[in-house]
């Protein structure tokens, strides 16, 4: 045999080894930490909301809420870029730290590119700044593949914001590659901002850092607009839940996602529910930010066409939210995708809202829908081949990127 081929052969067994490692060390990783963090879901609170739906309204009612600040703020982002978008947004922190107001700005320590001296700017003008998740050797690989994918955000104990949106110049549609950037994000007053301030000190403290003392807030809501609960989730419960929420469906479902690979148990929950007559949409985008995740989804899409479900593919530009809207009654809104790392893997935060922000969130995705166009099965026969080949990748792999 030749050098080439066995090197190539070792090279091919070293991989192959190293996956199946990774393999059983994230499961093993994921069972201990699962077992330590159980999934957390607050009563409902009344509350009153925005629903933000574009990059430059979410920026510019932030902004305004970190500038209104009295007393604390705190910040937990997947992605906070360092560029032209977010460094007004630093200096905006930093004033805010030395009139007195506690900040705290917390970012996961793989997903964000924050620069050292960033950093360090921000902790010298008293800003409190804590990488999320940050790898270590005890389970390195489940380490590294567990990500902290919430977002959450808490202003004076009073106002919180709960989504899909990071920071960075994408996120306002000023990615040339991506272009117009949709995605969703929930700003409500009322007493589901404490538990969400508590669910931020809970990650602060396992990160390293010191919790504060919650102040009473200035929310003075009482009846609001709509009830919300917040859910905390890291893997395992998460798949559960959905598929109860499936199951519950009695006339229309609307699922809206950026990346759509559900597990088989998800798709046989799809399947029943349109085999009982309920209506299913399903809304991904047509481009995508991370192309790996197209071709598997190419054949789920066709299964759900077949079984008789209606699939839509955003147009207008990039969509990222997260959204699940069930009988036109209630919502659910937040971090999480339907893929394995949310299901399985990552930290998340997501929204249920009951009442008529459930409604006017089901308009808008609506009007997403319009936005976009129907998928039919002639799209099938113009898929490349080698996306083609891809179609048939395991799920468990996708758990992975």
């Amino acid at each position: 045999m030749k050098k080439w081929m066995i090197w190539i052969l070792s090279l091919c067994l070293f991989l192959s080894y190293l996956l199946w490692l990774m393999n059983v060390d994230v499961k093993k990783g994921a069972a201990e930490y699962e077992q330590n963090h159980p999934p957390v879901q607050t009563s409902f609170y009344n509350g009153k909301a925005s629903i933000l739906n574009d990059g430059k309204s979410f920026y510019s009612s932030l902004t305004a809420d970190v500038e209104n600040a009295s007393q604390s703020v705190s910040i937990h982002f997947f992605i906070i870029r360092d560029d032209e978008v977010t460094r007004p947004f630093f200096s905006l922190l930093q004033r805010k730290a030395e009139e007195g107001v506690d900040i705290r700005l917390s970012v996961d320590a793989i997903g964000s590119d924050m620069k050292g001296r960033t950093i360090e700017g921000l902790k010298a003008s008293g800003v409190k700044f804590l990488k999320s998740r940050s790898v270590k050797p005890e389970h390195v690989f489940y380490r590294l593949h567990h990500r902290n994918h919430r977002r959450i955000i808490v202003i004076d104990d009073a106002i919180t914001y709960i989504g899909g949106f990071n920071l960075g110049k994408e996120y306002i549609g000023k990615d040339p590659d991506l272009g117009y950037w949709r995605d969703y994000h929930l700003r409500i007053e009322g007493g589901v901002a404490r538990e969400a301030s508590l669910q931020f000190d809970r990650d602060w403290k396992e990160d390293g850092g010191k919790a504060k003392q919650l102040t009473e807030g200035k929310s003075t809501i009482r009846s609001g607009d709509s009830q919300y609960s917040l859910l905390f989730s890291t893997g395992g419960d998460l798949e559960g839940r959905m598929i109860d929420w499936i199951d519950d469906a009695e006339e229309s479902l609307i699922v809206a996602t950026p990346y759509f690979i559900p597990t088989d148990s998800l798709m046989h929950s799809l399947k029943r529910a349109i085999s009982r007559g309920v209506d299913v949409r399903i809304l991904v985008p047509d481009d995508t930010d991370a192309w790996f995740t197209k071709p598997p989804g190419y054949k789920i899409e066709k299964e759900l066409l077949e079984a008789g479900a209606s699939v839509y593919l955003y147009e207008k530009g990039f969509f990222h939210g997260k959204v699940m809207i069930i009988d036109h009654q209630w919502a659910d809104l937040g971090t999480a995708n339907w893929d394995p790392r949310s299901l399985f893997l990552n930290d998340e935060s997501n929204c249920i809202i009951k009442g008529k922000k459930a409604t006017e969130l089901e308009q808008l995705v609506l009007k997403d829908m319009e936005d976009g166009r129907r998928l039919s099965f002639k799209d099938f026969e113009r898929i490349p081949l080698w996306q083609k080949g891809l179609q048939y990748t395991p799920k468990w792999v996708f758990r992975y990127f």
